[in-house]
């Protein structure tokens, strides 16, 4: 007779201690007693995959980080109390307590398996350069035609365009003849309107007319560079169903063709970065030529000119690019430092003399301006030397009345807040957020993280962002109106049918999309440093959207990570394809 098999008291001891996490970090997410004993099964069963498969070190020091920090993301995001972007700091906050740690610990050790796994899945499909596909341009022209195609629904429900918050603001300076005021609204894009509102007026006195073309070439502008994305996927050998499955993505997602009519400039600029991590995948093929170096320099002075913290961005790009090539990248950073001088020169000296007021530091400092106004609510101690810098910028009532921890609108728009002494004192303004520090850390940090909620809180779509891409807001009484031509033409609307399909995957969600991949190509030796110049365009944007983030839910700001998802998918599966190509570029020049 057979005796019955135990486990070994090592597995059934591992098994016992997972079951205690998963049964910890499913009381903290309100999950049941069945979810945890089957997480905790598949965390024993992807723990002994991993060791038996003998993963390399450094393969579980960045699957075990991340899943550590997206772990402590996920429990803090469900402490999150959140009531409207106007509401104060009683109603807004962050319930963060010594159980939340506990159970981001625990949760963490069931997710790091699971990213293990991911990790040997991409290894196990890397993509070789035999592969690759030849070039067809034929290929992406049909994707860009799919896309704009499944687009005008929208373009002819939602005509002229949306017209909607800083997309209204800015077609109103457009309207106003002159030199621009400011450069609030960025100067090329309130040339641009008024090229497109110019152009419209040849063919109709509506200025509906003009808006629409804006948005019509915005649309083709976007979706090219959507199709540019899911031709690389299909260039580079992933399977058909991957590319042409991403070019399908962008085509059905109201999402995307919200975001191609709206009269906002995050599409273009969201644009443009993606452009510019495709033009890096290429970097290491060979030392680039003057096609390559025109085109990044084009590149570069686009997002400098389109977006006031763009030139921040390509900083960031070229000091990855200094890092990551080295020699290789000499050309490239000649272009791009040029870049940065010809921009600072012409937003600097020239907007000077054409009487163009540069854009508010209030702008740039809205982060530690809330974290001084949360501390001020909970009663910090002050000095009297550091209430007269405060005070003198804005009254102490003011602190506390205009402060809302997801929103600094109030705050930095104040109509008492001094914004000239916050210039000329600036320094002395840093040096009291700092001297305040240590003593409010905890407050600090809740402020921050509350006031960037949309860049970390996963699996969150909070805001009035369902239809705010489409709508129309006649903020200075134009008479701006939507015109549903379908339903003229046809007597059916598709209006509520194409709003339905506005939400895409949270913002925050998509931050640690991108976290991930960075964790993966990490753990991966094959063409790593290739693939990181890739993500630098992405990494900067969020970086400098986390230093100076104006709004806690607003997807437009990091929008790049939306449009490029398919290309950060297909980075883990590269390595191969991208390490080849870097020691062809390594190697001698064959003429």
């Amino acid at each position: 007779m057979t005796q019955p098999q135990t486990l070994p008291p090592r597995t059934a001891l591992a098994g016992a201690a997972l079951l205690l996490c998963a049964l910890l970090a499913c009381y903290k997410l309100e999950l049941g007693p069945v979810a945890a004993v089957l997480a905790a099964a598949a965390a024993l069963y992807g723990y002994r995959r991993a060791g038996g498969e003998g993963t390399p070190r450094r393969a579980w020091l960045c699957c075990g980080g991340y899943a550590a920090l997206f772990s402590l993301a996920v429990v803090a995001g469900r402490d999150v109390h959140y009531a409207g972007m106007e509401g104060g700091a009683d109603v807004n906050f962050i319930d963060w307590g010594a159980d939340s740690l506990l159970a981001s610990l625990a949760l963490a050790v069931l997710v790091c398996p699971a990213v293990l796994a991911l990790y040997r899945f991409a290894l196990r499909r890397q993509l070789t350069p035999a592969q690759a596909r030849p070039s067809r341009l034929s290929v992406w022209f049909a994707m860009w035609a799919l896309i704009f195609a499944c687009w005008t629904p929208y373009l002819l429900t939602f005509y002229p365009a949306g017209i909607v918050g800083d997309g209204a603001l800015t077609l109103e300076e457009a309207l106003t003849p002159g030199v621009p005021s400011s450069n609030h609204w960025v100067v090329p894009v309130i040339l641009t309107m008024r090229f497109f509102l110019w152009l419209g007026a040849l063919i109709s006195a509506d200025l509906h007319v003009g808006v629409f073309l804006y948005a019509l070439a915005q649309s083709l502008l976007f979706s090219a560079v959507c199709a540019a994305v899911a031709y690389r996927l299909w260039r580079v050998g992933a399977p058909r169903w991957a590319a042409w499955g991403s070019a399908a993505m962008y085509a059905v997602s109201g999402f995307f063709a919200s975001y191609g009519m709206a009269l906002w400039k995050d599409a273009l600029f969201a644009a443009g970065v993606v452009w510019l991590a495709l033009q890096l995948w290429q970097l290491p093929q060979a030392e680039p030529g003057w096609k390559q170096c025109l085109n990044f320099t084009l590149t570069a002075l686009f997002l400098c000119f389109w977006r006031n913290n763009g030139l921040y961005v390509l900083l960031l790009c070229l000091a990855a690019l200094t890092v990551l090539m080295r020699r290789r990248a000499k050309r490239l950073l000649a272009c791009g430092l040029a870049a940065v001088i010809f921009a600072m020169v012409v937003t600097g000296p020239v907007y000077d003399a054409l009487g163009i007021r540069k854009d508010s530091l209030t702008e740039s400092v809205s982060v530690p301006m809330q974290q001084i106004a949360a501390a001020l609510s909970d009663g910090a101690e002050t000095t009297p030397e550091q209430e007269a810098v405060l005070f003198r910028i804005l009254p102490e009532e003011e602190w506390t009345a205009s402060y809302h921890p997801t929103l600094s609108d109030d705050l930095k728009g104040n109509t008492a807040l001094d914004a000239v002494y916050l210039e000329t004192h600036f320094g002395d303004f840093l040096a009291v957020w700092v001297q305040l520090l240590p003593a409010n850390f905890g407050t600090y940090v809740e402020a921050y993280l509350m006031q960037t909620l949309g860049c970390w809180q996963p699996g969150v779509f909070q805001g009035s962002y369902t239809d705010y891409w489409i709508g129309v807001q006649d903020v200075a009484g134009r008479g701006w109106h939507s015109t549903d031509w379908i339903e003229t033409l046809t007597g059916r609307s598709l209006s509520q049918l194409l709003q339905r399909s506005t939400r895409f995957v949270p913002s925050g969600t998509m931050v640690w999309v991108l976290f991930l991949v960075f964790a993966l190509v990490l753990a991966q030796g094959q063409g790593r440093r290739a693939r990181l110049l890739v993500l630098a365009p992405f990494a900067a944007s969020w970086l400098v959207l986390m230093l100076a983030m104006p709004i806690a839910y607003a997807y437009r700001y990091i929008l790049m990570l939306a449009v490029g998802l398919p290309l950060l998918c297909l980075l883990p599966f590269a390595g191969q394809t991208l390490r080849e190509k870097m020691a062809l570029s390594a190697g001698p020049r064959i003429p």
